[in-house]
């Protein structure tokens, strides 16, 4: 494998590495939220909003993982 497409690979996962635990913030700021308000429609939809958050940031992780695997292979096979 090339070193372009190395670089392409670490590239990719340098920028999950920031992205994950900013989808953990938004969880986070999400749930305090859903905390603070007394209205259940407030409740509801900062709940939903944190799930999506966290949803994300899992979805995230799979591909950071794959991304490694594929890093490691390509490695190898320099």
């Amino acid at each position: 494998m090339s070193k372009a497409k190395i670089k392409d690979l670490e590239s990719k996962i340098e920028a999950l590495v920031i992205a994950i635990p900013r989808e953990q913030d938004a969880y986070d700021f999400y749930s305090e939220l859903a905390e603070e308000y007394e209205d259940k429609a407030s409740q509801e939809m900062f709940a939903y909003l944190a799930k999506q958050e966290m949803q994300h940031k899992k979805n995230l992780e799979n591909i950071l993982r794959r991304l490694e695997l594929e890093l490691e292979e390509a490695k190898k096979n320099k």
